[in-house]
């Protein structure tokens, strides 16, 4: 039987709405991976440049592009902390939380940047956070470690240092936390015992050569500190605390004038710490030169400086020989009290209170004639 006209014309509109619904799942299809396509191409770390920059510009082309996702802002943040950007990084973090005040990671990158900044009370509410919104990590116990550090509270410090090492006992900065923690007690013995452990795990940590030199130095072992300090003085160039222990073992080594270019260096590189200051004061009291000293360890005790026997010691000698005995017997009294077995001291406060007679002036113009 020969098919009607009819039935081809049905199976050729049969075929065409069968090629339709083809093409139309097809072009479908290529859509969405065009529209999935696109959405990679705004930030997929695996098929973009490594580099943190170009990591930046992806996440802010994203963060333009579709509504901002507070876990972004967050990604973002971590970026420019990488890059020892900590504004940007904290305006991140600040826009995150607003977008998502239960983002608990937020808060725990927050508590970072202030405790870098050494804004431990700070830090310390935005911890709290991070843990009411159940974001624990055991960098935490780090960072709650550090901030105890910060606030002196020594005890606190050593139980969540010892937290942090039982979670990760391979990380080196864990150890260097715990030592400046014993170090605050007193304990510097069980200190340099973590440092060493924390060389153990990374033989050239800046932050345990930092420790151990301030140490060493407290110590007067200037000759054990001296390789560690000038480690860090090439590696952290522009980090004052290396230039202000290199001058105490210049200092110590009776080298005036090479401690005064170290400690010129310190201020110059971080004007409001008193450290810098006292070196400066100090090597210029070596060289006897009390009108120039006194009021840079004036300055370093208006910044906080914490006298201690030998620096009240330097400063009321200023203090004498500048003419200003009143202001340095206070300081012998004190010194000859506390530390009574020291006779320089005593002596010096016998010296100050001696009152030296005047010479007297005889008028001899008037005995002499010129006849």
């Amino acid at each position: 039987m020969v098919p009607s006209l009819s039935h081809h014309l049905r199976q050729f509109i049969s075929s065409m709405r069968y090629s339709s619904l083809i093409l139309w799942l097809g072009a479908a299809f290529f859509t969405a991976c065009s529209q999935k396509n696109a959405e990679e191409r705004m930030f997929n770390p695996q098929k973009v440049d490594s580099s943190v920059p170009t990591h930046i510009k992806e996440i802010s082309r994203a963060l333009e592009q579709r509504n901002p996702q507070p876990e972004w802002y967050v990604k973002r943040a971590k970026l420019y902390l990488a890059q020892e950007k900590p504004e940007p990084a904290l305006k991140d973090l600040t826009t995150a939380t607003v977008l998502d005040p239960s983002l608990g990671e937020a808060y725990f990158w927050k508590a970072k940047v202030m405790v870098s900044r050494s804004q431990y009370q700070d830090a310390m509410k935005m911890m709290m956070q991070a843990n009411a919104f159940s974001f624990y990590t055991p960098e935490s116990e780090a960072i709650l470690a550090e901030t105890y550090v910060g606030l002196k509270q020594y005890k606190r410090a050593l139980n969540h240092g010892n937290k942090a090492i039982k979670l990760n006992p391979g990380e080196a900065k864990y150890y260097v936390l715990m030592a400046k923690a014993q170090t605050g007690t007193g304990d510097t013995t069980r200190a340099l015992y973590n440092l060493q452990r924390a060389l153990v795990s990374d033989s050239v940590s800046l932050p345990a050569y930092r420790e151990l030199s301030a140490i060493y130095t407290a110590r007067r072992l200037y000759d054990v500190a001296y390789p560690l300090v000038n480690h860090g003085v090439r590696k952290q160039p522009k980090d004052a605390f290396w230039w202000q222990q290199l001058g105490t073992i210049f200092l110590n080594r009776n080298l005036s004038d090479t401690a005064l270019a170290c400690f010129s260096r310190s201020v110059n590189l971080q004007p409001n710490q008193p450290e810098g200051y006292a070196g400066l004061g100090e090597a210029w009291y070596k060289k006897r030169q009390y009108s120039t000293a006194l009021p840079l360890l004036l300055k370093a005790q208006e910044l906080g400086l914490k006298l201690t026997e030998h620096n009240r010691w330097v400063l009321a000698s200023c203090l004498e020989w500048t003419g200003q005995k009143d202001a340095a017997r206070l300081h012998y009294v004190f010194l000859t009290r506390k530390y009574p077995q020291n006779r320089r001291y005593s002596v010096a406060l016998q010296r100050t209170r001696r009152q030296v007679p005047k010479r007297p002036i005889v008028d001899t113009l008037s005995t002499i004639s010129v006849f």
